[in-house]
């Protein structure tokens, strides 16, 4: 199982950057403009699922970047040194996913 999600992991950090679609029905709140909108909602998911074993709370994962999922990416972060912009950068997704490149090996 462990090979399976890191492998799904990887490809989904491989698909072409597509739009997602960031408004809800239930939520009214403007998303500023990020490059993290235009990361494969599978991408985000995997994101916001990594962020909440690692004890911060993006809300639900949906694979939907919205304030909260920055707000928890924010305080990850700043947790790992990394620099703090709430965005779903190369940095942060090299740090959340350090792990997995190396799954296959095993």
């Amino acid at each position: 199982m462990k090979r399976f999600l890191a492998a799904l992991t990887l490809s989904a950090m491989l698909v072409a950057p597509i739009a997602v679609i960031a408004a809800s029905s239930s939520s009214s709140e403007r998303l500023p403009a990020a490059v993290d909108q235009m990361l494969a909602r599978d991408m985000i998911q995997q994101a916001q699922l990594q962020l909440k074993v690692a004890g911060y709370d993006p809300g639900r994962a949906d694979g939907i970047f919205d304030t909260q999922t920055s707000a928890a990416l924010r305080k990850f972060q700043a947790s790992k040194g990394l620099p703090v912009s709430g965005l779903l950068d190369e940095p942060t997704r090299r740090e959340m996913f350090s792990g997995l490149h190396d799954a296959g090996d095993d």
